[in-house]
């Protein structure tokens, strides 16, 4: 079976791996997307309170982590 087969198939054999490469990137940068608009909630700690202004690395490569993690993922779902 070559590329081409494979292209017009509905199904391909790595389309469940795929698909939960895709579910493990969204579920890996949504607390971040979560916590940002909660941070303004009285209470509750914004980014900059945990992590400082240098820390952002951090939290922001997990989120673009988990993005381009979802985009492998659903590429072509």
């Amino acid at each position: 079976m070559d590329q081409g087969d494979l292209a017009k198939r509905s199904f391909t054999p790595r389309r469940p791996i795929r698909r939960a490469i895709g579910w493990f990137g969204i579920a890996l940068a949504l607390p971040f997307f979560v916590w940002l608009p909660a941070g303004f909630v009285p209470g509750v700690p914004n980014l900059i309170e945990v992590f400082g202004i240098t820390g952002l690395r951090t939290p922001a490569a997990v989120t673009i982590a988990g993005l381009l993690l979802a985009a492998f993922g659903f590429h072509e779902a």
